[in-house]
């Protein structure tokens, strides 16, 4: 099947947007030349009417993404360009970065569940993190009782994730009790049921088209341990999260730019049966590149491989994206 839709791209406004030509006008003559009749900007925003907002989104709020309303050219080569936002839901305390009311101001709206490098918000810290980061903590006390609790804290915070991750694993502090790719795996399935019975959430999707981004896909991990998590999680979980989806109406995203193993027709890429299995539960799907620069729209050319080896046709796609 030919796949004519981008929904899932970043323009300059978003701050992981690594170039400098991905402006929202430039995006738009791209899709025209890839042939989309439907093409959407997201960018990662984060609602200011929402209390506990990350460092990272703060001067990501909704400005930003009406601001690439805007930036559309007059002359848009035919296609149809939609202006939606990738908000974001932290997991850790059952947040939603977005309130349905300021939802309406944009087209479509995607969610991700999925963003585990966010450690401590969509994903917490594993117990064997808790512990190591407590021993550092009374360490630093110990050792500098001069220091105010503040500073204790934030010395022992000090360490970045890699590093505790490591520390964890290894055995040096305490004997690792934690599996960290079924720890992952877990926390996927855990972020996905609580997104779908978050009253905010059941809100918004009611009165915007809304698709789940790069669902059960573990941002931040690569490599082997990346297939590890996806093939972890286990076919009974994953069709109860679809469905809860589908009863809401929400759209599940195939990320174009997050499967990984094109060799053997898909062989070996485990996004598949994930998508496969979204499908027999009645799901409907939006595409997308997640391109954070100009060349990444190129990714949607995957997309109609991905479409048959999975099985999509027309009528499994979201309204808003025909």
């Amino acid at each position: 099947m030919r796949i004519t839709h981008d929904i899932h791209t970043h323009s300059t406004l978003s701050h992981c947007c690594y170039d400098p030509a991905a402006s929202v006008a430039n995006l738009v003559r791209r899709a025209a030349e890839l042939g989309h009749t439907v093409f959407g900007i997201s960018n990662h925003l984060w609602d200011e009417r929402v209390p506990g907002a990350s460092r990272w989104y703060k001067n990501q709020m909704i400005s930003y993404g009406l601001e690439a309303r805007n930036s559309v050219p007059a002359d848009t080569c035919g296609v149809k360009v939609l202006i939606g936002v990738e908000t974001e839901y932290f997991a850790a305390g059952d947040t939603l970065g977005m309130l349905a009311e300021t939802a309406k101001q944009f087209d479509y709206v995607l969610v991700p569940h999925s963003h585990i490098h966010m450690r401590g918000d969509v994903m917490p810290d594993s117990a064997d993190v808790v512990a190591i980061k407590q021993i550092f903590k009374e360490g630093i006390a110990k050792a500098l009782p001069e220091l105010s609790a503040d500073q204790v804290r934030r010395m022992s915070n000090a360490l970045g994730y890699a590093e505790l991750d490591a520390l964890a694993t290894s055995g040096v502090f305490i004997p690792p009790t934690v599996d960290f790719a079924q720890y992952c795996a877990e926390a996927m399935l855990a972020s996905f049921a609580a997104l779908m019975a978050n009253p905010e959430f059941i809100k918004l999707a009611a009165v915007v088209p809304t698709s789940v981004a790069h669902p059960f896909v573990p941002c931040g991990l690569s490599g082997e341990i990346y297939r590890r998590v996806i093939n972890l999680l286990p076919d009974d979980k994953l069709t109860e999260c679809f469905r809860s989806a589908g009863a809401l109406g929400v759209a599940i995203e195939i990320n174009t730019g997050a499967f990984k193993f094109p060799e053997n027709d898909w062989a070996g890429e485990p996004l598949v049966r994930v998508m496969k299995l979204a499908k027999a539960a009645g799901c409907k799907f939006t595409f997308g590149t997640d391109a954070h620069s100009l060349a990444g729209l190129d990714k949607i050319r995957r997309a109609d491989d991905i479409s048959r080896v999975v099985g999509i046709t027309e009528g499994d796609l979201a309204g808003f994206v025909k």
